[in-house]
C-alpha cells in the first residue's frame, strides 16, 4: 500500500461514525485570513505559519520561518430580531503561530455564543471561550511525505447568561464567561503532506482525543460540551509560477448546534508581481442544501517578507458570513 492509499485509509478510518450534536465545535474556517479568502480550500496549500492549525504537516513547504498574527468575526442571523428569536450567533478567533523547520508553536482563542431557548419558553446565551497552546513537530518519512503532530492543550470556560430582552444583537453582547465553569483537557491534530510536480495531497485529523468542557451547574443540558473529532483531505494543483487551485472535502459529518455540517471548497490564489495577491473561493455544505458561501481576499505586501492579508466571506451559509485579517511575516 503506498504512502497516498495508507494516509486516506487512515483519515477515514478514524473519520468513521463521527456525527453528533457537538455545540462549541471549531469549524475549520474559523482561522487563517489567506485560507478564509480561498473559500477553505487550504488543507493540501497550508504553507505558511497557519499551517499548524489547516495542516501541521504543510509547516515545511514554507519559508524556514515565519509568523501569523489574526483575526477573524463572524456574527449570523438578524441582529434586529427580538431576542425570543433562538438562533442567531456570535463567533470570533484570535490566532497567532510561529513556525519553523521542523517545529512550530501556536495560540488560538475562540469565543462562540449562541442565543438558545429554554423550556420554559425563555432566552439564554451558551457561551464557549477556549484557549488553545499547541507545539507541532514535524518527521519526514519518504521522499515527498512529511508528518505532522500538533500536541494541544486547552482550557475551556462555559457559560449561561439569562436574556433580559432586546434585541439579538443587545443578548449577544450581554453574554459572559465571568463566573462560568473552566476545565482543561489534552488533545492531538495529525496532518500529512505528499508533494509531487506542481500538485500536493494534504490530510488533517483534528481533536483526536475528542476534548470535553463542563457546562456550569444549574444549565439546562447536563452533558459536557465536546469538540468532536473531524477529518478534511485536500488536492493542491499549482500549474504556474504564482497560481494555486486548490480543493477540500470534510470526510466526516458533524452535526453543529444550527445543523450537520460537511464542506466541500474550492478555491484559487495569484500572485501579481511580488507585492501583491488576490484570492477567491466558494464552498456549500453536502449535509444541508441552498448553504454555499463565496469569499474573495487579498493580500499586500507591506514591508520585506511581511504581507497583511484581508477576506470576506458572504452567502447563503449564514454560519459563515464574516470578516477578518491577518499580519504573516516570513523569514
Amino acid at each position: 500500500m503506498g504512502p497516498v492509499r495508507s494516509i486516506v485509509f487512515v483519515g477515514v478510518a478514524l473519520a468513521v461514525g463521527v456525527s453528533s450534536p457537538a455545540f462549541g465545535q471549531q469549524v475549520m474556517e474559523s482561522i487563517g485570513s489567506r485560507a478564509l479568502g480561498m473559500g477553505g480550500a487550504f488543507v493540501a496549500v497550508a504553507d505558511d505559519p497557519s499551517a499548524v492549525y489547516w495542516n501541521p504537516a504543510g509547516l515545511a513547504q514554507g519559508r524556514p520561518a515565519g509568523l501569523t498574527i489574526g483575526w477573524s468575526g463572524f456574527r449570523t442571523g438578524d441582529p434586529g430580531a427580538p431576542a425570543s428569536t433562538a438562533g442567531p450567533t456570535s463567533r470570533t478567533s484570535f490566532t497567532t503561530s510561529l513556525g519553523a523547520w521542523p517545529a512550530g508553536v501556536s495560540y488560538a482563542k475562540f469565543d462562540q455564543t449562541v442565543l438558545a431557548s429554554t423550556p420554559a419558553g425563555g432566552v439564554v446565551t451558551e457561551t464557549l471561550e477556549t484557549s488553545q497552546f499547541a507545539v507541532t513537530l514535524l518527521q519526514t518519512v519518504a521522499q515527498g511525505v512529511v508528518i505532522g503532530t500538533n500536541l494541544k492543550y486547552l482550557s475551556g470556560t462555559t457559560a449561561e447568561t439569562v436574556s433580559l430582552g432586546g434585541t439579538a444583537k443587545n443578548a449577544l453582547d450581554q453574554a459572559t464567561t465571568t463566573g462560568g465553569t473552566t476545565t482543561g483537557a489534552f488533545d492531538i491534530d495529525l496532518g500529512a503532506m505528499i508533494e509531487a510536480p506542481h500538485m500536493r495531497i494534504g490530510l488533517v485529523l483534528k481533536n483526536l482525543r475528542q476534548p470535553s468542557f463542563v457546562l456550569p451547574a444549574g444549565s439546562a443540558t447536563s452533558d459536557p460540551l465536546m469538540l468532536k473529532r473531524t477529518a478534511r483531505m485536500g488536492v493542491a494543483v499549482l500549474p504556474t509560477s504564482g497560481l494555486t487551485l486548490a480543493v477540500d472535502l470534510d470526510l466526516v459529518t458533524v452535526d453543529l448546534v444550527d445543523g450537520p455540517r460537511k464542506m466541500m471548497a474550492f478555491g484559487g490564489e495569484e500572485r501579481f508581481g511580488q507585492h501583491f495577491a488576490a484570492r477567491g473561493g466558494m464552498r456549500w455544505n453536502l449535509a444541508a442544501a441552498g448553504q454555499m458561501v463565496g469569499t474573495a481576499g487579498a493580500s499586500v505586501e507591506v514591508g520585506p517578507h511581511m504581507w497583511i492579508d484581508l477576506h470576506v466571506a458572504r452567502g447563503g451559509l449564514l454560519a459563515d458570513r464574516g470578516f477578518g485579517g491577518a499580519l504573516r511575516v516570513g523569514l
